[in-house]
């Protein structure tokens, strides 16, 4: 062998050992940021089927198999893989971060709470001050005072109303915005906060009418009206419309409706819109009218007094809106 054969293997095993290192750093790199491919080979195991090494493990199904003959050697992989929340622009992920930040506490959910009770003994009283000073920290203006007052009374208001998180979250947002304008000054936290969660209701597409709003928080329908006119006006909002369509499912399930009596109300609620008989109108009494039309046509009569406390409308508007449907729609 002469000396520039003996120099080619050696150069040759260099950059087989460099690639190889370069490729183990690489996917070490992956690992420590938390980027994992969808589909990975593994070259430490080796097929008992055909003697393969090119061993694939799919994270997203949790197996590993051969990349030759397809058999699955394992399954209900553990992946120990640390999942950050942080991303980069690219959409991966670079470690543990902790809880993303909530909106609907007055601090974020970011801020350190201490616990006495787990601490020495001995420092029990030191712990006890932490805690008070961390307290004061937290809620150190006022502002943060108003905030956490706010947001407290809106999470038992969202549950009383058997509303979903994402109504708390908008009416939080609501109110962060109202009170960041300066429009809290002087108004009664209550009245605002029904009025935010009025407007977040209809944001989110599951409006409420103003009766469920006055009986669930025991405002008058003037006040919390007075109120979500004040901030539709000031916050400039760009809410849409209500349409009866709304209301016919949560309606029509207190009323014990079946779904054939709902798709008939629909098509009535239709109907009306296309011949203009909603514009107008109330939608909780256009909806009250289908409804009540509705069960008559499928065999399920429910009786105008039934509708009309459901609904929260009077026995007169039904059987005008009823009477308007009728004339001129031919069903």
């Amino acid at each position: 062998m002469n000396k520039n054969s003996v120099l080619d293997s050696k150069t040759n095993f260099k950059n087989g050992l460099d690639g190889d290192y370069s490729s183990l750093l690489n996917r070490r790199s992956r690992r420590r940021r938390g980027i994992k491919p969808a589909v990975e080979v593994a070259d430490a195991d080796v097929c008992p089927a055909c003697g393969s090494t090119k061993i694939s493990i799919d994270y997203a199904r949790s197996e590993k198999s051969c990349g030759v003959c397809g058999v699955v050697i394992e399954e209900n992989i553990v992946d120990s893989t640390i999942r950050g929340t942080a991303r980069d622009k690219d959409g991966n992920s670079y470690g543990q971060n902790g809880a993303p930040k909530d909106i609907t506490l007055h601090d974020g959910g970011i801020s350190t709470d201490f616990d006495p009770n787990k601490g020495n003994v001995k420092n029990r009283a030191q712990w006890h001050r932490l805690k008070k000073w961390n307290g004061r920290m937290r809620i150190s203006n006022p502002r943060e005072r108003n905030l956490s007052r706010a947001l407290g009374q809106l999470a038992l208001l969202v549950s009383n109303l058997s509303l979903s998180r994402s109504v708390r979250i908008e009416a939080a947002a609501i109110y962060r915005e109202a009170l960041d304008m300066d429009l809290v000054r002087g108004r009664s936290i209550d009245k605002l906060l029904v009025a935010t969660v009025y407007i977040a209701c209809r944001k989110c597409k599951v409006p409420r009418t103003l009766d469920e709003m006055s009986e669930g928080t025991g405002l008058d329908k003037k006040t919390i009206g007075k109120n979500y006119r004040f901030l539709n006006r000031e916050l400039g909002l760009k809410l849409p419309l209500i349409s009866p369509n709304d209301y016919v499912p949560r309606f029509a399930s207190k009323l014990g409706l079946s779904p054939e009596a709902e798709v008939k109300s629909f098509e009535i609620i239709d109907l009306a819109a296309e011949s203009g008989l909603t514009s107008g109108k109330d939608p909780a009494s256009i909806t009250a009218a289908s409804l009540y039309w509705a069960s008559m046509l499928v065999g399920e009569r429910r009786t105008q007094t039934e509708i009309a406390k459901t609904l929260g409308v009077t026995e007169v508007t039904i059987r005008n809106r009823f009477k308007e449907l009728s004339n001129s729609l031919n069903l």
